[in-house]
């Protein structure tokens, strides 16, 4: 017989538990002290965009973050495309005030090829976060009951602190490196919920199967022998994604990065934690039943 790998041993689990616990005890610190980086269609501001005829140098850079800065003294300059592109990010300003900092910014950069202006409204800032949170908790809830429907009551709970663990752990990296946080990162963690699933029931039906085929041996045998079963196949779809993806991350431009980021983090978060999260918690709760 193929030699299987002690993923859920009472100690290995355990301290994976722990370590995973940990991190995000670290992470939420980071999330409650700094917060996140959130982009300007999450807070009130305007950013002004233009798309270069020729890079910027360092000097025209400070000379923007200068100008921006003496209208927002936390005004940031971002640049894209090798210096091709630039994100002038600031207060919500109105209009006579856009008409002021525009024409100071074009005699730095003085040839661009296009412009856009956004700017955000506190409510409209305010209501996007009320939305992005209730997409999320909505979308744990249909999970529950899902699984409860397919399963049984004790994989759910598996799978949704499985679930709450991939948000939170994807959440802290951001809160930590500060990464910008932007509508499209909400777009990712909704995937990532829908992949982190996925996995569980691939798993948690291999277990099934194996406790009706095995009905006396004991419980964490039987749920280390399916991980082992369905690995390769885990494994596969992570690469394939993961290489699919690549591309995006390194040439995908800065608008993409955060989406691709949070893709990216999540989905190694999300396969680990499908063994010692979801798998873990679920051995620990059977020997409670014991």
């Amino acid at each position: 017989m193929k030699k299987e790998i002690n993923f859920l041993g009472k100690r290995v689990r355990r301290v994976f538990m722990i370590l995973s616990l940990l991190f995000v005890i670290i992470g939420m610190y980071f999330f409650f002290t700094k917060g996140l980086n959130y982009s300007i269609d999450f807070q009130s501001g305007s950013v002004i965009y233009y798309k270069l005829s020729s890079p910027l140098n360092s000097n025209q850079i400070a000379n923007l973050r200068d100008i921006a800065r003496s209208f927002y003294s936390k005004s940031t300059i971002q640049t894209g495309s090798n210096g091709k592109e630039v994100w002038i990010r600031t207060k919500f300003l109105e209009e006579n005030e856009l008409k002021r900092l525009t024409p100071e910014v074009e005699k730095v950069i003085v040839k661009y090829e296009g412009r856009e202006i956004t700017t955000i409204e506190p409510t409209i800032s305010r209501e996007l976060r009320e939305k992005a949170i209730l997409a999320a908790v909505l979308a744990i809830i249909v999970m529950l009951v899902y699984i409860t429907v397919r399963f049984r009551f004790d994989f759910a709970i598996s799978a949704i602190i499985n679930e709450a663990f991939v948000l939170l752990a994807t959440i802290s990296i951001f809160a930590i490196s500060q990464w910008e946080v932007s509508p499209s990162f909400i777009a990712a963690i909704l995937t990532l919920l829908g992949y982190a699933i996925n996995d569980n029931i691939i798993v948690f039906d291999r277990i099934r199967e194996n406790s009706k085929k095995y009905p006396k041996e004991d419980f964490t045998i039987i749920a280390n022998r399916s991980i082992n079963q369905t690995l390769a196949r885990t494994l596969y779809t992570v690469i394939t994604t993961l290489l699919a993806i690549t591309p995006l991350l390194i040439w995908g431009g800065v608008v993409l990065r955060p989406f691709i980021l949070a893709i990216y983090l999540g989905i190694i978060i999300g396969t680990y934690s499908t063994i010692y999260i979801a798998s873990a918690i679920l051995c620990e709760w059977r020997e409670l039943q014991k």
